[in-house]
């Protein structure tokens, strides 16, 4: 049997110990420094991505708005040139209207001039009734003409009366009863043209057949006369 002899040393040993405690200590220090540095590291980036979202979601908002309000803007842009598309259009369909009733009336008058006559006394040359809204409602229109080579006056009155039927029965009505509007004597006195207008109201369930106008001259009997006008060939 071999006997070893070593050596005694129980300082060294103590070093040895210290130093490795020493050396868990430091290792355990680093990682734990590490480990807070590390999450505050973390923490600084998670910080600045966060303020970096806000600021995102700010801008964000800011174009929502600014896409808002130029919406509105384009909405109230076509609601303008909608309505004054359509105030175009009803305005084209007035002027058209206006456009045909002042052709009607041209046709009118010039019907009247064409027919007018020399010397003849006062005449009926132009009578009109056009339907109006409302039952048994029109507006009338009745021209005179005289035309006298020595510019002289015409003067007298009209008598103007209907005939129809009321409830199956034959019905006479004079002017004064249906008159609605208008001039309140039919009395005239004119040169060259004079002009009846205005309007009638005829009495529910009338209906008219007959319109006679009788033309009393007060300066010449022979410019007296009267006629008779069916209903149907002066409604317009």
């Amino acid at each position: 049997m071999k006997l070893v002899i070593t050596q005694h040393r129980p300082v060294r040993r103590v070093l040895s110990a210290a130093a490795f405690l020493g050396a868990a200590v430091l290792a355990v220090a680093i990682a734990l420094d590490y480990g807070h540095w590390k999450y505050i590291a973390e923490a600084m980036v998670s910080t600045g991505q966060k303020r970096t979202l806000l600021q995102e979601v700010a801008q964000m908002r800011a174009e929502r708005e600014d896409l808002k309000f130029e919406i509105a803007r384009l909405q109230r842009g076509e609601d303008i040139n909608r309505k004054t598309r359509e105030d175009n259009h009803q305005q084209l369909v007035r002027l058209q209207s206006e456009i045909a009733a002042l052709n009607q009336e041209l046709e009118f008058y010039r019907d009247v001039i064409g027919a007018a006559e020399v010397n003849s006394g006062p005449k009926v040359k132009g009578i009109q009734f056009k339907t109006l809204v409302g039952d048994g409602r029109y507006r009338y229109r009745l021209v005179l003409t005289y035309i006298d080579k020595d510019d002289r006056v015409a003067e007298g009155n009209l008598n103007i009366g209907f005939r129809g039927e009321l409830e199956g029965q034959r019905k006479a009505l004079s002017f004064t009863d249906v008159k609605e509007s208008g001039p309140d004597s039919l009395e005239f006195k004119f040169k060259h043209f004079r002009l009846f207008e205005g309007t009638i109201k005829m009495p529910q369930g009338f209906v008219p057949h007959q319109i006679q106008v009788a033309v009393r001259n007060k300066r010449s009997s022979r410019g007296s006369f009267s006629e008779t006008y069916d209903w149907t060939s002066v409604l317009n």
